[in-house]
């Protein structure tokens, strides 16, 4: 090259052979990342199903691997929850979703990560004043099938704590310990007399003969009830009166967010970022 120094050409070949390699060495970087999502993946969900497991859908490979890989690795590292948890929150997405032939093989997993069968029993039960009996019942025999397939010795001891003559007046007492008594007390008396019956059956039936039994607490409770909420849709006032409940009863803004990325690959985009706006309107980033 007439006209340069011959240090110059030396110098500008060596910048362009180091570009060179290291474009190819981020090329290598990305694939070895996508290789590497899919063996966490692949881990993670042959420790909670088995290696012969029904999550893949046969004839479309790569269908299954897009959604194996964002919720096996990319969600499960967001999270920051244990495995357990992560598929207690299905379960209540899969309850409110009416998705019940998919609640036997998380059931195994839930009790293979750790959790109890009382556990899992409890965050099903727990959905039903919130996505109705209609969908709960068959959410519940979906369960009992995943706990025979897993050896689980049926049935399971009571959890009730109330009796038909304290189930309201209990019921009352952990309402108004979640929303405020004066919150309570508001409600009831601006609610026509023609439709008192349903504020008692909300204080009897919703929180009087589920949010007191024993196994999981208010927090635990009031996170199911979030869930099921959001999994449901269009239930942007109870939604957001809820997310106010978790916050009451000790939920960080935190710990919402770490459940609502769990659910977010089942509920979809649409649903998350509305419930993302539920939480940003009454729990706000600082």
């Amino acid at each position: 090259m007439k006209g340069f120094p011959q240090n110059l050409i030396l110098a500008l070949a060596l910048i362009a052979s180091t570009y060179a390699a290291g474009m190819s060495g981020v090329g290598f970087a990305a694939s070895s990342v996508n290789c590497d999502r899919t063996s966490a993946s692949t881990q993670v969900i042959e420790n909670l199903y088995g290696k012969n497991n029904s999550i893949a859908f046969s004839g479309d490979e790569e269908a299954s691997k897009l959604m194996q890989n964002f919720i096996y690795n990319d969600v499960n590292k967001q999270s920051r929850l244990t495995l357990a948890q992560q598929e207690l929150i299905t379960l209540v997405v899969l309850a409110a979703s009416s998705t019940t032939q998919d609640i036997p093989l998380h059931v195994q997993a839930a009790i293979k990560a750790g959790a109890t069968p009382e556990e899992i029993r409890e965050t099903i039960l727990q959905t039903t004043p919130y996505i109705g009996i209609a969908k709960a019942r068959p959410a519940l025999i979906a369960m009992q099938k995943g706990f025979k397939k897993a050896g689980v010795k049926l049935p399971l001891s009571d959890a009730a704590t109330v009796t038909d003559s304290t189930r309201y007046d209990n019921g009352l007492k952990v309402q108004k310990q979640i929303f405020g008594a004066e919150h309570i007390d508001r409600g009831t008396s601006n609610t026509p007399a023609d439709a008192k019956f349903i504020r008692e059956f909300l204080a009897a039936n919703c929180f009087g003969d589920y949010y007191t039994r024993k196994v999981l607490d208010l927090k635990q409770r009031e996170m199911i009830t979030f869930i099921a909420l959001a999994s449901l849709g269009g239930c942007d006032s109870q939604l957001r009166s809820h997310v106010g409940a978790n916050i009451s009863v000790g939920n960080s803004r935190q710990d919402l967010l770490n459940t609502l990325t769990v659910m977010l690959p089942y509920i979809g985009y649409p649903r998350t970022l509305n419930t993302l706006s539920a939480i940003n309107a009454v729990a706000p980033a600082k």
